[in-house]
């Protein structure tokens, strides 16, 4: 893997009286976006993304809560290290990441493994087909 895009985006600090960078997920050029769980979005505790110039300029660019940026950062060993395991499988520290399947029209992510919203999407597939065939006739 050459590289994973980040996607940043600033939100309320603890307190809500200040902001904070946080990495809310990870995607690869396969386009498989990974979720980042709560208690390790904060930028602070990905000490080797926050030494690239790509997050030097990141931090440039957002000044106000709940911007977002979307930045790809070229791997090297440390980042790999961090963020890859032997297999190129995406994790963070040794904590295996989830991944969020693509948007279908207005419908929200559906986390792996989730078969309520697999139901829901394959209602939602099956309303557009039938839909598409009154249009056709």
């Amino acid at each position: 893997m050459e590289r994973l895009r980040f996607d940043f985006i600033v939100k309320p600090s603890e307190d809500e009286k200040s902001n904070i960078i946080c990495i809310d997920t990870i995607a690869t050029t396969g386009g498989q976006v990974f979720a980042i769980p709560a208690e390790f979005q904060p930028a602070n505790l990905h000490l080797a993304v926050i030494k690239t110039p790509n997050y030097i300029k990141v931090k440039k660019s957002l000044k106000k809560r709940y911007q977002t940026r979307k930045v790809w950062i070229t791997i090297t060993e440390e980042l790999s290290n961090i963020y890859l395991d032997e297999e190129q499988n995406i994790q963070f520290n040794d904590f295996y990441l989830e991944e969020i399947l693509k948007k279908v029209d207005n419908a929200e992510p559906i986390p792996s493994g989730s078969n309520e919203s697999f139901e829901k999407l394959l209602e939602k597939l099956i309303e557009k087909n039938k839909q598409n065939l009154k249009l056709q006739i």
